[in-house]
């Protein structure tokens, strides 16, 4: 089928409900590009995909990297659904969060179990329902989303709005969305469709949202099935690209794209929206992993040059990149020294203006690596 061609689907109705729903096509068949903008926004997308799976592949110890990636998608992930946590909450202790924090805190960190045991679920399966399924159970399996059917589809309506009746969009009925979920599933796997991995996934995040299968947690999940099927697929050796940031920066405009969709058969534009959100995602975060790498290499130096304990304060350094903030009892345990000596070793950092102290007090003192932080930070650039 000819993207120009697509038709989105149908709005239809159940007798005895008074309310029409959105039944979305199947999109398990093949998909001809021909749009000449959307196949140059592939082709520069595609290249930077390219870029960034280089550079996975060639920085040492990249995981220690990867848990603020991810730590930021869930944050900017959760934000477009209404919490207010932020990078730097995700790295602290509990006893550091606020109380009317907390559950916020609690649905980031929820996002990041559910990234990270499905990244390692894709070692034993491909991408499908019941991985999908399992990070949403993960994802909902405590706090403000237990009691909607953690791990289930939904067997009741859902729809975006204030209300069913003053819906911005009904999803298709709940008993359709069995059949929808297997011609998704049968989609991202069908070898047979000559469609390239990049115009799939945009596709198929598409097709996720339209449906809506979940009774809460949609949007998180629909985001989520990106870098996994991007991993899944080998385009991305390890979990690096993340669209919150692109989504949650252009919210209003996604939803318009996707609604477009919908009401007008607009593909191409929704293709060359998500296109364009992968060529900036992946601009940002090449940039983002090298100003880390710099900082590292800097960083190394400088202890190298400028501090006696220089085993024992790298091997911190290095732990930073993975818990920015610390307390002298961490690196006690986390480095296996006397007090004493954990002390020393913070001191050192302190001194050479690695770490930062912020509490102001003598007891009880909490270290940061603001300079790592403000990276994660960086601006992301405006939609072009």
């Amino acid at each position: 089928m000819k993207i120009t061609n697509f038709k989105a689907g149908n709005i239809e109705s159940i007798y005895s409900y008074d309310y029409e729903y959105f039944v979305p096509e199947k999109i398990n068949h093949s998909f001809e590009i021909d749009n000449s903008k959307v196949n140059v926004k592939f082709e520069t997308a595609a290249r930077l995909i390219g870029e960034l799976n280089a550079m996975a592949r060639l920085v040492p110890n990249i995981d220690i990297f990867i848990l603020s990636f991810i730590g930021n998608e869930a944050t900017l992930s959760s934000k477009i659904e209404g919490t207010k946590t932020e990078i730097d909450d995700i790295f602290k202790t509990k006893e550091d969060i606020k109380l009317e924090d907390k559950d916020d805190l609690e649905e980031v960190m929820l996002y990041i179990q559910a990234v990270n045991s499905a990244i390692e679920g894709l070692d034993k399966t491909p991408i499908s329902t019941r991985l999908i399924k399992q990070a949403h159970k993960t994802l909902l399996s405590s706090g403000r989303g237990k009691n909607k059917m953690p791990g289930e589809f939904r067997t009741t309506q859902n729809w975006l709005g204030p209300s069913l009746k003053n819906a911005e969009f009904i999803p298709a009925h709940q008993s359709l969305v069995n059949e929808l979920m297997s011609d998704l599933e049968k989609f991202l796997h069908n070898q047979d469709i000559l469609v390239p991995d990049l115009i799939k996934v945009a596709v198929a995040h598409y097709q996720f949202e339209t449906i809506h299968p979940f009774c809460d947690g949609n949007g998180r999940i629909g985001r989520m099935l990106i870098p996994l099927y991007l991993v899944d697929k080998q385009l991305l050796s390890k979990p690096l690209l993340y669209m919150s940031v692109f989504f949650e920066k252009n919210k209003t405009l996604y939803c318009q794209k996707l609604m477009r969709v919908r009401h007008f058969n607009d593909l191409s534009g929704w293709l060359l929206f998500f296109l364009t959100g992968v060529e900036q995602t992946a601009k940002h975060s090449i940039k983002v992993l090298t100003n880390i790498l710099n900082l590292k290499e800097k960083l190394t130096s400088k202890i190298s040059s400028k501090t006696n304990r220089v085993t024992n304060n790298l091997k911190l350094l290095e732990k930073l990149f993975q818990e920015p903030f610390i307390r002298v009892k961490d690196v006690e345990i986390g480095l296996e020294v006397s007090s004493s000596v954990a002390k020393n070793i913070v001191d050192d950092l302190v001194r050479v203006e690695v770490l930062k102290e912020l509490t102001g007090n003598k007891r009880n003192r909490i270290f940061v690596f603001s300079s790592y932080l403000e990276l994660l930070k960086t601006p992301f650039p405006e939609y072009e």
